[in-house]
């Protein structure tokens, strides 16, 4: 066979555009990889329906190969959907998504996806692994949720911890585990059984957290009764609601250690800070800091200077 000839009619085809130019170079870049046979005198020229056939062999083996990893391709995502389990009338299953309108139940160990909506009353059951989750009305997660953007608007109670860049909730949201985030943001009622970490930590409303909050800015304004283990951060602002005489809101906390602190309707055990200012309605068993003011209608048994 002369290997000539060959890449010769392979570059007519190309001209013609018979076959592309990747299944081109993929048959010369192997026909360049074999040593070449030298010519035997006197052997004539392989015919030309010979060649032909060489050729298109050549062309099918190159295809086959990208037949066989699309094959692998759709049986790798065939299996990763056969192990989720899906019920409930609102249920809906696409490549990059699952949504659930109305009811509907998730079962994976872990329930993998790009994004993850419901709207009306879900349960995952496994955790969840998605870049969004955005939830709207009531969802139970029964394992950790680790996400990009975390999304709620309703009840949501997580039994494992919560992984996110940016967590927004609305409403109710119980973590049995605990919090990482860059950004939180809360407005209702936030309770978590372990820690919570994160750049930036808003909330209105109530919040329970049973383990140590620690953020580099802490924005609270107290809507009901709250309590924290302990608050460190940099900045660490607690805002009473409502009037002077008729506020709305406690907090309770054992520690409370930051650089530029102001509380209000705040009880705790010890306060530390630079620049520490005592608000209305608050009881301190004890304040360290570098700058304090306390005002008349709060109590602060024990003042000492910055150490």
């Amino acid at each position: 066979m002369n290997r000539k000839d060959i890449l010769r009619r392979l570059e007519e085809r190309l001209a013609r555009g018979e076959i592309g130019e990747k299944t081109y170079l993929e048959i010369k870049a192997r026909y360049d990889s074999e040593p070449e046979e030298p010519e035997e005198p006197g052997r004539s020229a392989e015919p030309i329906s010979d060649l032909g056939a060489t050729i298109s062999a050549a062309v099918a083996d190159a295809t086959a190969d990208a037949t066989r990893a699309a094959g692998e391709a759709a049986r790798a995502v065939g299996d990763a959907m056969r192990a989720m389990d899906f019920s409930g009338t609102g249920t809906q299953l696409s490549d990059e998504a699952i949504k659930i309108v109305g009811s509907g139940v998730v079962t994976g160990n872990p329930v993998k996806t790009v994004e993850f909506r419901s709207a009306g009353s879900a349960r995952v059951q496994g955790s969840l692994i998605a870049e969004v989750a955005r939830v709207a009305g009531s969802c139970n997660f029964e394992g950790d949720v680790h996400v990009e953007e975390f999304r709620s608007a309703g009840s949501v109670r997580i039994a494992g911890n919560l992984t996110a860049e940016e967590v927004e909730a609305s409403g109710s949201l119980q973590v049995s585990g605990g919090i990482r985030a860059e950004g939180l943001s809360s407005s209702g009622s936030l309770q978590v059984s372990g820690d919570v970490e994160a750049e930036e930590f808003r909330s209105s409303g109530s919040v329970r957290i049973d383990g140590g909050l620690k953020a580099e800015e802490v924005h609270i304004d107290l809507g009901g009764t709250s309590k924290i283990g302990a608050i460190r951060g940099e900045e660490i602002r607690v805002k009473a609601t409502g009037g002077f005489f008729r506020i709305r809101g406690e907090l309770t906390a054992d520690r409370i250690e930051g650089e530029e602190i102001e509380l209000e309707a705040t009880s705790a055990a010890y306060v530390k800070g630079e620049d520490v200012v005592i608000g209305p309605h608050c009881r301190i068993e004890v304040v360290e800091a570098g700058n304090l003011r306390v005002h008349q209608s709060s109590e602060v048994r024990e003042r000492r200077g910055a150490s």
